[in-house]
């Protein structure tokens, strides 16, 4: 070889490294995945933009063969209104400031209107109004639902309601604002916008609250 000759063994073991090394990185880049129990690689259904959508686990809810689907935005959001309307039910009984309880009343009526809203449409789109109410633990923590017993226990109770609804707020208003972009029926679209508005309005209000009465930690 003309080239070993010329210039020896330091350049072809720094040829053969910098080949190494390109063969590593592209390897890198095709396997972050775990084997699950069926042999496949759970880790390639994390890929962003297919299970968990645009934005996270909340609005991959949303997805129906990688696409958005009103339905599956329906079977997401009528569960998580909810959970909402459960926890708000516990804030009516174990509330400390009025300003909780008024908010509870408020999220109990909003969202028992939307949940009725939300079925209509789907029974006028797909012949049914029925919606599947057994979501999985992650699904749940993903939408930042809490046990309604778990935060009857809590003390201080407000600081507890506070904390559990801003991010169950948080995950309703990325699946709306999902739907907001992607839906072409008019009553979702307006539903989604009036969910959007109301609750960054309740999170403003709850944040204000927690700096006031909780001001350590």
């Amino acid at each position: 070889m003309k080239l070993y000759a010329k210039f020896g063994l330091p350049l072809l073991l720094l040829a053969l490294a910098i080949l190494l090394a390109s063969c590593g990185g592209e390897m890198q880049g095709m396997d972050h995945g775990k084997k699950d129990g069926s042999g496949g690689m759970s880790g390639m259904g994390e890929m962003k933009g297919t299970v968990h959508g645009p934005g996270g686990m909340a609005s991959g809810m949303l997805m129906k063969n990688g696409k958005y689907s009103d339905e599956r935005f329906i079977d997401a959001m009528v569960p998580h209104h909810e959970g909402a309307v459960d926890m708000a039910r516990v804030a009516l009984k174990y509330a400390e400031h009025p300003e909780i309880e008024q908010l509870a009343e408020n999220i109990i009526s909003t969202q028992k209107a939307e949940i009725q809203d939300l079925k209509s449409i789907k029974q006028e789109e797909f012949g049914t109004s029925r919606v599947p109410m057994n979501m999985s633990i992650g699904q749940m923590k993903s939408m930042g639902m809490m046990n309604p017993g778990d935060l009857a226990k809590k003390d201080p109770f407000d600081k507890a309601f506070i904390d559990a609804m801003i991010p169950h707020h948080q995950s309703a208003i990325e699946m709306a604002g999902v739907a907001l972009k992607e839906t072409d029926n008019p009553k979702i679209k307006e539903l989604a916008a009036n969910i959007v508005e109301a609750q960054k309005h309740e999170i403003s209000q709850m944040k204000q609250w927690r700096k006031q009465w909780y001001q350590e930690g």
